[in-house]
């Protein structure tokens, strides 16, 4: 089912018309719970990954207060759809739910949790993007398939610590061969930093850059635009960047930290590659719900069911130099 952004609530290119040359496609993603295979593009589905080529680990220091097993995140995932199910076709029993749910953290609490093994943590897929969904990805020339991994565990001393670490693969679909079946999964994770499976319904969209980018003149006028209308908010949230899942674009609201430019070490600005959001929208980001969820509950609110921080949003950028170059990330 493809899924539909609404117009926007402001047409601001007929208020700024010098606004237009800022746009830039970005790609929602529209991820929804589903069963995607290693042929699909997905977000916290199978990769297509070559049997012969070891599976990556995260050799990071790892902060554990948040940490439990991995099993149980999957159990304890599984219990709630299983009670949402239920809860929907009316056959639920809070006392026995409450039973259910007791056995679950009793079962796991009684078993090994593995935090005593020394090892480096295998990653667990993020996701998987095939250039033939998601137009505008790097180097088309060469590569045709994006694979994204990360360890779910806070990192006290990564560039944007205490979050989940990135590694990125770029591939060509047609090389791979026989395919890895069953991937090593780590013992323990922090469970807010593991994606539930979710097919894409891929969508693409203009942004445009935050206030703060845009030439002064351009930016005080689309401020003073906002003061007018009493919406201060209206740019930023309805406007420059859409929320939620997405590749390439120009990202999100700079809030947690002050704006600065990412750069390389080898001096070129960084660009967006890949956002993992708290949430396909909220109260703030609303207008930017798909017209096909309008009815929707919940579920399509958040179905990846990772939670960045407080809610935020953790952003991959790619140096467009080469390939080959430390990504960075950071934090809205």
């Amino acid at each position: 089912m493809t899924r539909t952004t609404p117009p926007r609530p402001y047409d601001l290119l007929d208020l700024f018309p010098g606004l237009a040359g800022y746009g830039r496609p970005a790609v929602r993603l529209h991820p929804r719970r589903g069963e995607p295979a290693a042929e699909d593009g997905s977000i916290g589905g199978p990769l297509l990954w070559p049997a012969e080529e070891p599976w990556p680990v995260c050799g990071l220091e790892h902060e554990d207060c948040a940490d439990e097993p991995f099993a149980y995140t999957l159990a304890w995932r599984a219990y709630l759809e299983d009670r949402d199910r239920r809860e929907r076709e009316g056959d639920l029993d809070w006392d026995v739910e409450r039973r259910r749910a007791d056995e679950l953290e009793a079962r796991f609490d009684s078993e090994e949790d593995g935090e005593g093994d020394a090892t480096a943590p295998p990653l667990i897929p993020l996701a998987q993007l095939y250039y033939r969904d998601v137009p505008g990805l790097p180097w088309p020339e060469r590569y045709d398939l994006l694979q994204l991994l990360w360890c779910p565990r806070d990192h006290p001393d990564a560039e944007t610590p205490y979050n989940p670490v990135f590694q990125v693969r770029w591939r060509s679909s047609r090389s791979v061969g026989a395919v890895l079946d069953d991937p090593p999964r780590p013992l323990v994770c922090n469970g807010d930093y593991v994606p539930s499976p979710c097919v894409l319904h891929p969508e693409v969209v203009t942004e445009y850059p935050p206030n703060e980018d845009l030439p002064g003149a351009l930016a005080d006028a689309i401020g003073e635009w906002t003061e007018r209308i009493g919406d201060p908010a209206a740019y930023d949230c309805a406007i420059s960047a859409a929320p939620g899942w997405k590749a390439v674009g120009y990202g999100g609201i700079w809030g947690v930290v002050d704006p600065y430019p990412v750069e390389c070490d080898c001096g070129e600005r960084q660009l967006p590659l890949f956002t993992a959001a708290s949430g396909e929208f909220d109260g703030g980001t609303g207008t930017w719900r798909p017209v096909e969820d309008a009815e929707a509950g919940r579920e399509a609110a958040d179905p990846v069911k990772v939670v960045i921080g407080r809610g935020y949003t953790l952003q991959l950028y790619y140096c467009p130099a080469s390939e080959d170059h430390p990504n960075r990330t950071a934090m809205f």
